[in-house]
């Protein structure tokens, strides 16, 4: 099923992306993705989402849900990022942008929970009510947590890497930016998943979910260490980097791991330049972001947390996952 593109995405200015979405009469396509709640009406509800960038397709698939969602439910959507992760002050910015705009609902994926806090609570104290999507808030008045179990995801991917690659194996861990708590939850994961197998940790470090720096950082790693079996990631974009830095240096027999299964990260598996990477459901979390948001506007209650689900994607299920994956990005 391809998703309906209702509207583009807007640049509101050199450092933000912003999309407002309108439901059309595709509402029935909608209902085949098996997420949609028949009988739903959103038509008199304003859901923002606010992602930590449009620059990785993880959150464009995101995005993909929440519109898919709106097409069903016929509410007002206003999809906003930052272009870059690391810039954690325009994520304030676009939170107050959704306060001052008077939506109902804000579903948030927290680039700094700490930083963004003060905006959010701002938005709680005008009566707007608040859903973390895949990196949870501490905010005391949230609603839900929509997302993976980030930890236990990714030491599910490493558990199964470090069996592809052996015991005594070594491996490098490139992660998100530091103090990002979703990229600290699969740091976890992953270093036990690996050190339960016998896979031995070379180094941490951080490259900031970005392809540059992830080939930048491996690059560096692959000079430094003799023996390097395992690269593995905490987003796929980095992975990507990596594998660069790998064949651009001619490593032979360094595997790749990566994390999001993302289209370009399941090509990557199926044509044989990564091990594998470990899917989340990022399209789900859009369509069930809006699909809480619009139950929270009429009053409804919603389960505290709401698991949207995780893979392990290898080159036994890389194709089947791609196809699946494309049909929703169009």
């Amino acid at each position: 099923m391809k998703i309906k593109k209702l509207v583009a995405v807007l640049m509101v200015s050199m450092l933000a992306m912003t999309g407002a979405v309108s439901a059309s009469d595709s509402g029935a396509e909608a209902a085949e993705g098996g997420l949609i709640e028949a009988g739903l009406d959103g038509s008199d509800v304003k859901v923002g989402v606010v992602v930590k960038s449009l620059a990785d397709q993880y959150w464009t698939l995101v995005q993909a849900g929440a519109e898919e969602a709106t097409a069903a439910y016929g509410n007002e959507l206003t999809f906003i990022a930052p272009n870059s992760e690391a810039d954690v002050q325009k994520q304030v910015e676009n939170i107050e942008t959704l306060t001052s705009a008077g939506v109902d609902v804000i579903c948030i994926a927290p680039s700094n929970d700490e930083t963004v806090l003060p905006a959010l609570q701002t938005a709680v104290d005008q009566g707007i009510k608040v859903i973390a999507v895949d990196t949870d808030s501490s905010l005391p008045d949230k609603a839900s947590f929509i997302g993976t179990g980030n930890e236990s995801a990714a030491k599910e991917g490493a558990l199964w890497a470090a069996e592809q690659v052996g015991e005594g194996a070594k491996a490098i861990v490139l992660r998100g930016r530091l103090g990002d708590a979703t990229h600290d939850a699969r740091e976890k994961g992953i270093t036990e998943g690996l050190e339960e197998k016998g896979v031995e940790i070379l180094e941490v470090q951080a490259a900031d979910s970005t392809e540059e720096k992830g080939m930048q950082v491996a690059e560096n790693l692959l000079n430094k260490y003799d023996q390097v079996d395992l690269i593995i990631t905490t987003a796929d974009s980095m992975a990507t980097g990596a594998m660069n830095a790998v064949e651009k240096g001619g490593y032979e027999g360094v595997k790749i791991m990566g994390f999001d299964g993302t289209v370009p990260g399941c090509q990557y598996v199926v044509d044989g330049r990564w091990l594998g990477t470990t899917a989340q459901s990022p399209y789900n979390m859009g369509v069930l972001a809006v699909t809480n948001a619009i139950k929270l506007a009429h009053g409804e209650t919603i389960e505290e947390r709401i698991d949207s689900g995780q893979t392990v994607v290898g080159p036994d299920n890389a194709a089947d996952f791609l196809a699946d994956l494309q049909s929703k990005v169009g």
